[in-house]
């Protein structure tokens, strides 16, 4: 089995250390529109909940 070692871009203490609405303001700016249309294009015709 191979290792790949990944670059951290922060560490999970930084991140913990915050209150909610800092840890919300850090998601609030990640791209998702991506994801999104990827995610409703496997659903399709699926419950929407």
């Amino acid at each position: 089995m191979a290792i790949i070692p990944q670059i951290s871009l922060f560490r999970w203490e930084e991140i913990e250390d915050l209150g909610d609405l800092e840890r919300l303001r850090i998601v609030e700016y990640m791209p998702d529109e991506k994801l999104m249309d990827i995610l409703e294009k496997q659903r399709e015709n699926g419950r929407n909940e």
